[in-house]
């Protein structure tokens, strides 16, 4: 097998691996009392930092030329916050929760470690000749698997031991990553190979990126797709019990759409040979669009668990096809800060969804709640292609050539 992809396959298997024990903060909130508007709005703080956050440390990645460092130097701090969650929901500082100090400052560190690692992973293949979904849906492979795991156990250990398992299912990773190089940045005319030099503000140039229109609209597309799809994702657990369901298996429900990620992720070499990127962005909200007023109709936990199939599958596209389309459109000293300004929408969007996603459950219940999630889905797809539409058209702006 070829030593650079199974290098790359390694650092995404080990990355999801983990991260797949992240997904039950809203659990743990349920499961000790907290209502629906409260996990939206402790949910919307985290985010708040993120926005700050994740751009923040891709610029540091991108000026020190080194993925690696930042990652691991946040992990570092991020990790262990994570995993005294639980522990830090039971110490009182007065009438506030230590929860409220400790999770906003670890999501400072940790909530970055999404984008600075499809960052380097893109990076990375990129020079190494590798393809990014081949190399992506190990991820899928391995959070799937992760979360499987977190489905038969948690129910007997309760929601609190995925976090403490973080900490231990982290440790391979950071193993890999300290034994692995940066990508070469090729930044400024400095040399491609050798030691590596900070860059100036000056050098980096940022406002590149803000004045490429397709950038920039892609931006707004990827915050109107995010908003809903966040929204949908978070308040799944209550989803899940208004048909009977038990919300510590929620497991099972990631699992089986990082599984369903394969497919598309799989098939992405050969779908770019006839579709572009921005076909296949389209065709991710579409896949998510359904998949929400599916979940309006939904009865049961077997519909629930089948309707993952256009989450999965709209997941796949949205992810091997944005990471190379962001790649794409941004140059090549700022691919990292592109990436996490990427993700930083994510956190933008999360705020917004779920301050307002829980109290809408409240006001219109959760079948009207994804009725909505649908339509804003749509509207995003409208946008994207009236976007694509006026700048090829009217602005007579090439899209760049695909990387």
């Amino acid at each position: 097998m070829n030593p650079a992809y199974l290098r790359l396959s390694s650092v995404s298997f080990l990355y999801w691996f983990g991260t797949a024990a992240c997904s039950y903060f809203t659990v743990l909130l349920q499961k000790n009392g907290y209502s629906p508007a409260q996990a939206g709005a402790i949910n919307a703080l985290n985010s708040a930092i993120t926005i700050v956050a994740t751009p923040f440390w891709g610029m540091m990645a991108d000026k020190f030329r080194s993925i690696r460092s930042v990652l691991l130097g946040t992990m570092c701090i991020g990790i262990p916050l994570w995993v005294l969650t639980p522990v830090s929901l039971k110490i009182f500082l007065g009438p506030v929760a230590l929860l409220f100090i400790m999770v906003p400052v670890g999501c400072f560190f940790r909530n970055p470690h999404p984008s600075l690692v499809d960052a380097y992973v893109v990076q990375r293949c990129a020079r190494d000749n590798q393809t990014y979904g081949y190399v992506r849906l190990w991820g899928s492979i391995s959070y799937t698997i992760a979360s499987l795991g977190f489905f038969f156990i948690l129910p007997h250990t309760g929601v609190e031991f995925a976090f403490y398992a973080y900490g231990v299912l982290c440790l391979p990773f950071i193993l890999l990553m300290w034994n692995s190089r940066d990508p070469d940045a090729g930044a400024a005319g400095l040399p491609q190979t050798g030691p590596r030099k900070a860059l100036t503000f000056r050098q980096m140039g940022f406002g590149r990126l803000f004045k490429n229109y397709y950038f920039i609209t892609f931006l707004f597309f990827a915050l109107f797709i995010y908003l809903p799809n966040t929204t949908s994702n978070a308040f799944m657990p209550y989803l899940m019990e208004s048909v009977g369901g038990e919300s510590a298996r929620y497991g099972l429900i990631t699992g089986f759409k990082a599984l369903l990620e394969v497919p598309s992720l799989l098939l992405m070499r050969s779908l770019r040979k006839y579709f572009p990127l921005p076909v296949m962005l389209a065709g991710a909200a579409i896949f998510y669009s359904t998949e929400a007023l599916l979940y309006a109709n939904a009865s049961s936990m077997t519909h629930i668990v089948l309707i993952q199939i256009f989450q999965g599958l709209g997941g796949g596209l949205l992810i091997g096809s944005s990471a190379n389309y962001l790649y794409s459109l941004s140059p090549p000293e700022l691919t990292s800060t592109a990436q996490t300004m990427n993700g930083a929408l994510g956190a933008s969007a999360a705020i917004i969804g779920n301050l307002v996603g829980g109290f809408l459950i409240v006001l219109v219940g959760i079948r009207r709640f994804y009725l909505i999630i649908s339509g804003a889905l749509l509207f995003a797809l409208i946008f994207f292609a009236f976007t694509l539409f006026f700048g090829i058209k009217i602005l007579n702006k090439k899209l760049p050539p695909a990387r």
